[in-house]
């Protein structure tokens, strides 16, 4: 069974320590006096009995059992004499005797009152003086062992009827087994003291019930009027407690399981744990541990499922060990949820400071009625019901602190509807703003639809397609699509913005309802609407720039070929005087080698001097002349990469047998249309550097050269990279210049040779070179873009691929 958790609270709190210490060292005791006096009661008064008991430990015994012992106790030199006024024999698992002597003065009916409810088996012997015969006495019996309508008085304490006989001797042995505690705060009343008790007892009860089942019922109303779990959990909480007091005061035994005891074995230590549960869910929500204490947060959420266990260990373990678990765990929280409650209070929580109020009054209340049940201070009332009270307190305040809360949050909620206000005005402030921004923005902003109608629109928009206001555009409803150039850059458009939703730095030639083209830099996005998803975007007309720019790309144009005509024309210019110079010295070298005409060895050796570099000059004459020609007569033509790069590395290996020649293209399939005997001129070019440059490397078969080319919309970008000496950092910004070289003797076009590459790739071809950084070798990077029909290449057969 169980009986008697030790203290009537939440958590056991304090007073345990106190009744640990009564448990360790038992009420004090001595050996019994063998002429003791019998109690002689006088009706109006109150007798407390504790001091006129003598008690002995035996073993655990039923009623009839101790029917059977009773017949045994003659024994003297066992009794001992209680002198305490309020026994407290600790927990134990045996059972006590207590014998005393009474006599009534009068005929008035008198009663044993226990106010401790939680004993197992209570049996009262009440016999003639001298007399130890079970069957010559009036037995009375009670404790939560025995159903709860056998009792004689329907009452939660235990109240055992005297049959006294005015003048007459009566000794009375009481029978006491628990596995709980052993505490005995009795006392003999006569009926009228007792009615009086009752009634009193009855009205604070009934107070009690009604103040802890009016703020369930209040915590309720609010819990569905605000919607916030902390109230749910606050009045599940006090139903669970209000359970626990009845079952620690016994009145939940008699209210509703009355003829089954069995139930008591565990009730107390379950209602207990679920009290706990509650109040684990509802203190860190009340003090809003995780921002005030997030430590102690952590404890009651680990706390919650140690609650779960505790109820499960009041079914499955024995009582004492439930609730001796229960007390050490809770006593140690108790002092914890104070501190708790402090902490959050001194960091400016105000629920908290009444939570801490009420956690004091509550905990003084626990306190001061152990000690009165322990004898330590003197019972009265407003001890005896002390934790009653203090849980009353508990309650209101805990009560006081959610409605400080509610005012909490309440003005918290208009502090946020403040700045809510604020964030809103100072939001329509810069919506009109942006309003304004956006009706003068000098780029076209606009709206469409999910189909590409044109909704929405600034005045730049408007006056950039050749309409004369918003209105008219929005009201013409009319498609994008209808102001893009052709219908092929409208698909690309559209598919650009379905695979990424986005499309920014787009280039666009949007053609208006009148006037010229606008070239446009287009960025759109997709986002959400009402209707599901519009696109919103705008572009800025580049059209200005981009005439200044066409304008002077004509003008170096020019320029270029102004100038590429006036050194061929020096060029021509200096053939006819190259050649007469060149022949009248080969015919002065020729006889002065016959020895037809005698100099001594210097003139000869300046004559040969002069020969040679005439010779020189006439050949850089005409690299000049074939360089500043080369892009005449050149046509576009489309090739598959990877086939005529095959081809042209067959004509490299045969011309430089001890080169490694890689070449690599992708795709497999790519098409490419350009000048193809430039890209031949160039890459023979640079090869042919690898080669001069590298003397020993290819002489010893070492030298390796990689091709790689790829081509992306129409852009062939290749790589070219040996594994040579490479070139310093100093170099690699004057190998474009002309007559630059590191190799004079060797080179054959004396310094031209990659001045003429640049040349053909940036002037002719439109494209870029640049000499990237290396570790090993030298790399360049040229990049080619696709040749553009003109008038000339429609009369190419177009048709052709070269293969």
């Amino acid at each position: 069974m169980r009986k008697g958790i030790s203290v009537p609270s939440i958590p056991i709190y304090v007073a345990t320590v106190c009744l640990l210490l009564a448990t360790v060292f038992p009420v004090w005791a001595t050996p019994a006096d063998q002429s003791h006096q019998p109690l002689i009661l006088d009706s109006g008064s109150t007798y407390l009995a504790g001091s006129h008991w003598q008690y002995f430990k035996t073993e655990q015994l039923s009623v009839e059992e101790a029917s059977k012992q009773l017949n045994s106790l003659n024994d003297q030199s066992l009794w001992q004499q209680s002198i305490d006024e309020y026994p407290n024999l600790g927990v134990g698992d045996a059972g006590y005797w207590f014998t005393m002597q009474v006599q009534a003065s009068d005929t008035s009916d008198w009663f044993l009152r226990n106010r401790y409810s939680l004993l197992d088996t209570v049996a009262l012997f009440q016999c003639p003086e001298g007399v130890r015969d079970a069957s010559q006495c009036h037995v009375s019996r009670g404790g939560d062992r025995i159903p709860y309508t056998e009792r004689a008085i329907n009452h939660p304490n235990l109240i055992l009827p005297l049959d006294l006989t005015p003048g007459a001797t009566y000794d009375l042995y009481l029978y006491v087994t628990t596995e709980g505690t052993y505490q005995l705060p009795m006392e003999f009343v006569d009926q009228a003291t007792l009615n009086t008790q009752l009634i009193n007892n009855g009205v604070f009860r009934g107070a009690y019930y009604a103040v802890m089942l009016a703020m369930a019922l209040y915590n309720l109303v609010l819990f569905f009027a605000v919607r916030d779990r902390l109230y749910l959990y606050y009045t599940a909480f006090v139903c669970s407690f209000l359970f626990f007091h009845m079952n620690f005061e016994g009145s939940a035994f008699g209210y509703f399981w009355p003829d089954k005891p069995e139930l008591n074995a565990f009730m107390v230590p379950l209602s207990f744990a679920i009290s706990q549960f509650f109040f684990a869910l509802f203190l860190p929500q009340l003090l809003i541990l995780k921002n005030y204490c997030p430590k102690a947060a952590m404890v009651y959420r680990v706390y919650i499922p140690v609650t779960l266990g505790f109820a499960i260990l009041s079914m499955a373990a024995p009582y004492q060990t439930a609730v001796s678990i229960q007390n050490y765990v809770n006593s140690l929280l108790a002092v914890y949820t104070l501190i708790a409650g402090i902490r959050a209070w001194t960091q400016g929580h105000k629920p908290a400071k009444y939570f801490t109020f009420a956690w004091l009054a509550f905990m003084v209340g626990v306190i001061s009625a152990n000690m009165s049940t322990l004898g330590v201070i003197p019972g009265t009332p407003l001890i005896l019901y002390g934790y009653q009270i203090g849980s009353v307190f508990d309650v209101i305040l805990i009560s006081l602190a959610m409605g400080a809360r509610i005012n909490m949050l309440r003005e918290a909620q208009q502090e946020d509807q403040r700045r809510l206000s604020d964030s809103q005005s100072q939001a329509i402030r810069y919506l009109k703003q942006y309003e304004d921004l956006y009706q003068n923005s000098i780029s076209a902003r606009f709206q469409l639809n999910s189909r590409g109608e044109i909704t929405d629109c600034n005045p730049a928009f408007a006056s950039a397609l050749g309409f004369s206001s918003v209105e008219e555009v929005v009201k013409a409803k009319s498609h994008f699509d209808q102001f893009v150039e052709s219908p092929h850059a409208s698909i690309e458009l559209w598919e650009a913005l379905s695979s990424n939703a986005r499309i920014t730095g787009y280039e666009l030639i949007l053609m208006p309802r009148r006037g010229k083209a606008v070239n446009a830099i287009l960025t759109m996005r997709q986002e959400a609407s009402e209707h599901g998803y519009q696109w919103v975007g705008s572009f800025l007309d580049v059209t200005e720039k981009y005439d200044q720019e066409n304008a002077l790309r004509k003008l170096e144009d020019n320029r270029n070929q102004s100038l590429q005509q006036l050194v061929m024309g020096v060029s021509h210019e200096m053939n006819t005087p190259l050649g007469n110079i060149r022949l009248a010295t080969t015919h002065i070298k020729g006889r002065v080698d016959d020895n037809e005409i005698p100099v001594d060895d210097e003139l000869k050796t300046a004559i040969h001097q002069v020969t040679d570099n005439i010779s020189r000059l006439a050949e850089l004459n005409q690299l000049i002349q074939s360089s500043m020609g080369a892009s005449s007569s050149q046509y576009a033509e489309n090739i598959y990469l990877r086939a005529w790069l095959g081809d042209w590395k067959q004509r490299a290996q045969h011309q430089y047998r001890h080169l490694e020649l890689e070449v690599i293209s992708y795709p497999d399939t790519a098409l490419w249309r350009g000048y193809t005997n430039l890209l031949e001129q160039i890459l023979n070019q640079v090869t042919e550097n690898a080669v001069v440059h590298n003397p020993e490397k290819y002489e010893q078969q070492t030298l390796y050269v990689r091709v790689s080319a790829s081509v992306d919309n129409g852009v062939l970008d290749i790589e070219f990279q040996d594994n040579g000496r490479g070139i310093s950092a100093d170099h690699r910004e004057k190998i474009f210049l002309p007559f630059f070289t590191t190799r004079r003797s060797e080179a054959t076009k004396k310094g031209l040779g990659l001045y003429e590459v640049r040349n053909l790739v940036t002037n002719i071809m439109k494209g870029s070179i640049i000499s990237q950084e290396s570790s090993q070798g030298f790399t360049l990077s040229i990049r080619l873009p696709e040749a553009v029909k003109d008038d000339e290449d429609e009369n190419q057969p177009d048709s052709l691929v070269s293969w």
